[in-house]
């Protein structure tokens, strides 16, 4: 997929900025980060360094800063060339995700635009770059889509073939697309607050 061509303004207005049509809004938002906020401050995750992997227009990270103002260190990375002109993010493709690790790593609805040739890097990438706690937010094959509020385009892959690889990688799958990394050794856990294979 072309992203500069695809995630271009129009699509920025269309899926985010429009009230009327936007897949999201701020309320929800709000109270999305708060969740994931939350379960980090739960398990007694300290957020250092804080990673968006596909940030769009960039207010996932802003309403992190708003409510975690002690992280200092804060990173947007896009794909788009749109997208980074826009809101100021590093360009740079989940596939070739590097740098330092992240104690917070977000990657909301970006899985599914990558092509079956870089999936399984881009899932490696991201479990390397998380050192505590990795957010996914990805539209599967099993999902129940309202194809008229929705982007149709893309691979949607099924729940498992996401959880297979984090599981494989040594996340713990929390749920809600929380997964804990196996680099944060303080995270414990009764059985049933997990999902674990049989």
């Amino acid at each position: 997929m072309n992203s500069d061509r695809h995630f271009d303004t129009d699509y920025y207005h269309r899926f985010y900025e429009n009230a009327g049509t936007a897949i999201l809004d701020g309320a929800t938002a709000t109270k999305e980060v708060a969740f994931v906020v939350a379960f980090c401050t739960y398990i007694g995750l300290r957020i250092e360094r804080f990673t968006d992997v596909g940030a769009g227009t960039g207010w996932w990270a802003t309403e992190f800063a708003k409510q975690y103002p002690e992280c200092d260190a804060i990173e947007t990375i896009d794909s788009s060339r749109s997208a980074c002109e826009l809101y100021g993010h590093r360009h740079g493709r989940v596939e070739k995700l590097a740098g330092r690790q992240s104690d917070l790593v977000v990657c909301r609805d970006v899985l599914r635009y990558v092509g079956d040739s870089g999936i399984d890097e881009a899932m490696r990438r991201l479990a390397k770059k998380c050192r505590g706690v990795l957010y996914i937010h990805a539209i599967t094959s099993d999902d129940d889509i309202d194809e008229d509020a929705s982007d149709m385009e893309g691979v949607f892959r099924t729940t498992w073939f996401y959880r297979d690889r984090l599981l494989d990688a040594g996340f713990i799958d929390c749920g809600m697309g929380l997964f804990v990394s196996k680099r944060f050794k303080e995270f414990a856990y009764f059985t049933l607050e997990v999902r674990l294979r049989k």
